[in-house]
């Protein structure tokens, strides 16, 4: 891992840059210390530096599985959100599994979050030493280090969801599955070769760590939110929050029942009506009354294609959807960016929508538009299937005064005659923008709507059906604007085996599946869901191709191959079963 070895390198080259002044100058006068130099001695030298570290961790929420370079394939691809507009191999190898311990993903994917905690590690060692260095301490200091400590001690955590997640042998499914291979635990910054050389803990095992440090950072915060100025900072109920997943995700029910609850019963949180919510993914509505923390992103260099010096999304750029030149020329297609993928077809079927048009002169046909409105309006087809994508030639980009429709999606070296080709709404910017490379939009994290359906599985889980089906009644009460959520509504789903909007055989009677599935499309949840649940087969069946070619599956695939520059790197490592 990159971080560890630029540690060991800076160490080795402090160490002989020492012995040099030590053989070659034996006078005091000449042992001076360079103040303008960061060293262990002169930092950190009050809370406000430790705040400048947590700050850099933050920033670096946007690498790993954040930055649009890497969500793009493993947030849509993987999970058939998307399908390919765009010939090329790395989008290929995304859409048919193709990847190996070479590829670039699979590396930058490690490597980022590695880093990330490494960062984390070494802010927590300063916090110690600081601490030690300085034991008179105000209460007030002592309070703001308590809240960066617990901050820090979250980020670590969710770092190593997403590593034990993609990288871990298996998702927990059954007890057994807690002794499969999981991810290496880094608990100190590497000062020799032999530091790196880490092997992977069990995949319950690192759960058991991050289980720590979220419950440790629950402590820390104890009930602290943020004012609007650090609004983008993790409060005491995200923490909570995501304390609950991971009991989800280690199939400990009745703790995320309790922990989910308190989440649902004391954080304030409310789900936003469905008028906020339609456009809360399109930099609308951002840091609303149901988000418990997103990713924020700030437009501060619209045409900067580097992730690393923009703070600005790109998602919408490469989900660019395709629109028309002008009323005049209505079938002439422009692009709003790249426009690499559109809407896999079988998601249209699956939100239950009853035809399929895909030839322009189709989708524009009078008939055919007046009846999709119908069934837009009656919601014969769940609401949120326009939320997701734009129909072509019912919805619209806004550009000045007009509004340009929204075309099919055509493909740039791929065929998408025979398909509809929507293209993508989430994410996604709903006016036109000539400078659409980097844009404001937020990445929602975790929110109140995933909290509820995550308590119904927990429920579902100790016995509590009827609760349960409340709660996934409530999420899709709001997906059908339905003002009080609280109320029945003749959308409301009869138990926990009722018919829902999808044809296949693993969601067709499960509300809860299709809940999670429709409610967090393309916000790479799914996708997990996916893993835990081992629906990786049945998803390939349903959605049988993409662009480039049929599809298979095989089980490995629920987990990426270990980089190969870690194998080369980390003689403890193992590979994954079913990679070379």
């Amino acid at each position: 891992m990159k971080t560890k070895y630029i540690a060991k390198n800076i160490i080795a080259l402090i160490s002989i840059l020492t012995l040099t002044i030590i053989t070659s100058c034996k006078k005091d006068f000449l042992n001076v210390t360079d103040p303008n130099v960061f060293s262990e001695s002169n930092f950190p030298r009050n809370v406000e530096d430790l705040n400048v570290q947590l700050n850099d961790l933050y920033g670096r929420l946007r690498n790993g599985i954040y930055n649009p370079d890497v969500f793009r394939f493993l947030g849509f691809s993987r999970d058939r959100s998307a399908d390919q507009a765009y010939l090329a191999p790395e989008f290929t190898l995304a859409s048919q599994f193709g990847y190996d311990k070479t590829h670039g993903i699979v590396g930058d994917l490690w490597s980022q979050h590695y880093e990330n905690i490494a960062k984390c590690v070494g802010t927590l060692q300063d916090i110690e030493r600081f601490k030690s260095k300085n034991p008179n301490l105000s209460v007030a200091d002592l309070e703001k280090i308590d809240y960066i400590e617990g901050q820090v001690l979250f980020l670590r955590a969710w770092n190593y969801m997403i590593l034990v997640n993609f990288y871990g042998e298996v998702m927990i499914a059954s007890p057994a599955d807690k002794e499969k291979m999981g991810v290496p635990i880094i608990t100190k910054l590497a000062k020799n070769i032999n530091d790196t050389q880490i092997p992977r803990s069990s995949v319950g095992q690192v759960w058991s760590y991050i289980i720590d440090d979220l419950k440790k950072s629950e402590i820390l915060l104890k009930t602290k939110t943020w004012d609007n100025s650090n609004i983008s900072r993790v409060s005491a109920w995200a923490v909570k929050s995501f304390l609950g997943k991971a009991y989800i995700y280690t199939q400990d029910w009745a703790l995320a029942s309790e922990k989910l609850k308190e989440v649902i019963d004391g954080s304030g949180k409310t789900l936003v009506s469905f008028e906020i919510y339609k456009n809360m993914f399109n930099g609308s509505n951002e840091f609303n009354s149901e988000s418990l923390f997103e990713l924020d992103f700030s437009r501060d260099r619209p045409t900067d294609y580097n992730v690393i010096t923009s703070v600005g999304q790109r998602l919408s750029m490469y989900l660019g959807p395709y629109y028309s030149l002008n009323k005049a020329n209505s079938d002439i297609a422009v692009r709003h960016g790249y426009g690499n993928f559109f809407i896999h077809n079988k998601n249209l079927i699956r939100f239950g929508f009853p035809g399929l048009a895909v030839t322009p002169a189709q989708q524009s046909a009078r008939a055919y538009l007046t009846q999709s409105k119908t069934w837009r309006d009656t919601k014969v087809t769940d609401p949120r299937l326009w939320v997701v994508a734009f129909q072509p030639y019912l919805d619209s980009l806004k550009k000045g005064n007009e509004f340009r429709a929204t075309l099919k999606n055509t493909g740039e070296g791929v065929n998408t005659d025979d398909l509809p080709a929507w293209c993508f709404r989430k994410h996604v910017l709903t006016s036109i923008d000539e400078n659409f490379v980097s844009n404001g939009i937020n990445m929602q994290l975790i929110r109140l709507a995933d909290i509820y359906l995550l308590y119904a599985e927990a429920l579902v889980n100790t016995g509590q059906n009827t609760l349960a089906l409340e709660y996934i009644n409530k999420v899709k009460r709001r997906a059908y604007n339905q003002a009080n959520i609280n109320a029945p509504s003749r959308n409301d789903y009869a138990n926990l085996n009722a018919l829902t909007k999808s044809p296949d055989p693993v969601l067709k009677n499960d509300p809860l599946k299709y809940e999670r599935w429709a409610e967090t499309f393309a916000e790479g949840t799914w996708w997990f869901d996916v893993c835990r649940w081992r629906l990786g087969q049945s998803e390939n069946d349903f959605f049988e191709k993409v662009t480039t070619g049929p599809l298979t599956w095989s089980d490995n695939k629920y987990a990426l191959p270990i980089p190969l520059s870690e194998l080369n790197t980390n003689k403890a490592m193992k590979q994954n079963p079913g990679y070379n």
